[in-house]
């Protein structure tokens, strides 16, 4: 058995290694738990790039600016209607549990 077999990847699911250049508290859910917003930016592909950045949101602090972080995330997506009848949908990345 392979390893892709023992630990199937979820479809939309992605894994990210970077560096946190800031983490903040943006809200809270239903049950009165924090909503941490973290921002990682991976490493650029070469001296003339610039580095991909990630919003990443979490029910729990994922380290400190300047901490290297490696860690799994979804993909989300919560739809919504504005007043005038238009659907609108935000993707989110959430860490993974």
């Amino acid at each position: 058995m392979s390893t892709n077999e023992k630990n199937p990847v979820k479809s939309g699911t992605l894994w990210l290694s970077g560096r946190i250049q800031a983490s903040q508290q943006v809200g809270t859910d239903k049950e009165n738990f924090p909503i941490i917003e973290s921002i990682l930016a991976t490493p650029a592909p070469d001296a003339y790039s610039h580095p991909n950045k990630y919003c990443i949101m979490s029910r729990s602090k994922l380290g400190n600016p300047g901490d290297d972080l490696s860690i799994s995330v979804e993909v989300q997506c919560r739809p919504w209607k504005d007043s005038k009848g238009r659907w609108h949908y935000p993707h989110y990345l959430w860490a993974v549990k």
